[in-house]
């Protein structure tokens, strides 16, 4: 750059020097004699005194012109030298950036790729799985058992003793009448229930909730049965065994229960098999005392019997009936409410 401004430059002086040797010759006139340097002078003071102040100042002028038009044009092409150098050193890093590498690039070749540190998530914190102990008694006179303290329905203590072989809670009628059950507002729905020893007569009702220890679980379709010992007033099964992991003391008579975290807190903490079969044995129980009362009026309105206890009898039973219908759909009405609570999936609650 520093070599194109001389050559400009140089340029710059020899037309002014060139100009300033035609404008003498023209001033002179059209004699010069380039070799009597006298006569040279002589003439030149004569042809100064001949010009007018006004010609020589234009003379001057057109000089002065020429001289910063000449370095107009050096410092424009002087401009554009460097423009052009910023240009191609734009496209030298353009063309390095867009490069493709190959293996046939030298490893010294490959520009380094800025690394940058991966954004690391802060992991959720493990739930915390707690340990429950109770205390429990272990023998009804000389049979072993597992009898704990319960609270059901946040009010009311009960001994029951731990069965896992009941798929569901079963309590017998002194603590079902303790908690509210068999009155009239509150009578429960008549069905049967199985077990290894066969079918019998029992009420099917929902427990609220069951606290055993410091541990509270809510919602527990159970039935009550005729009592099987004074030791105990129920059986607590897996309906709420299930939801812990088990493990017995014998030694210090300790039942411990371990917090199992929920593979989905959205169904209320029941799986799929739970859901059917509640479904299915509350829609069952409402459609067969539905179908009863109703098979018995038609059997009261067809009878020809009009007084006697023969027809109050079955107009008795035809109240019973529908008191049921109406208690079976009250308690299929909190299980639906509960499993849209949960969101429970529409085809877990099929029937």
């Amino acid at each position: 750059m520093h070599s194109m401004q001389f050559v400009n430059r140089s340029i710059g002086l020899k037309c002014f020097v060139r100009f300033l040797a035609v404008f003498i010759s023209s001033s002179a006139g059209p004699s010069w004699p380039w070799r009597d340097r006298s006569e040279w002078i002589r003439r030149l003071q004569m042809r100064r005194n001949e010009m007018t102040p006004t010609c020589f100042t234009r003379r001057l002028a057109g000089i002065a012109f020429m001289v910063l038009l000449c370095q107009g044009i050096s410092y424009a092409q002087t401009v554009a030298d460097a423009a052009r150098a910023t240009r191609a050193k734009r496209e030298a890093e353009a063309t390095a950036n867009n490069r493709v590498f190959t293996n046939k690039d030298e490893p010294g070749s490959i520009p380094p790729i800025a690394s940058t540190a991966p954004i690391v998530e802060p992991a959720p914190a493990a739930p915390v799985a707690s340990r429950h102990e109770i205390t429990y008694d272990a023998y009804e006179g000389s049979v072993q058992r597992i009898i704990i303290n319960v609270t059901l329905n946040g009010r009311v203590r009960a001994r029951l003793a731990v069965d896992t072989g009941a798929h569901q809670t079963i309590i017998f009628p002194r603590l079902a009448e303790r908690l509210g059950f068999l009155n009239d507002t509150s009578v429960g729905v008549t069905t049967f229930s199985g077990g290894i020893g066969g079918s019998v007569p029992a009420v099917a009702v929902i427990i609220d909730t069951i606290r055993v220890g410091d541990v509270e679980q809510p919602f527990f379709p159970a039935k009550i049965v005729p009592a099987v010992s004074s030791a105990f007033e129920g059986l607590i099964g897996m309906d709420f065994l299930s939801l812990f992991l088990m493990q017995v003391d014998p030694l210090q008579h300790l039942l411990i229960l371990e917090d199992v975290v929920p593979t989905s807190t959205l169904y209320g903490q029941r799986n799929e098999q739970w859901w059917r079969s509640n479904f299915k044995e509350f829609a069952e129980l409402r459609r067969g005392w539905r179908d009863y009362a109703e098979d018995l009026g038609k059997a009261i309105e067809s009878s020809n019997i009009t007084a006697g206890g023969g027809i109050e009898d079955e107009r008795l039973r035809l109240d019973f009936a529908r008191n049921q219908v109406l208690e079976a759909e009250r308690m299929f009405n909190r299980l639906n409410r509960r499993a849209i609570e949960y969101l429970v999936p529409i085809n877990w609650r099929e029937y």
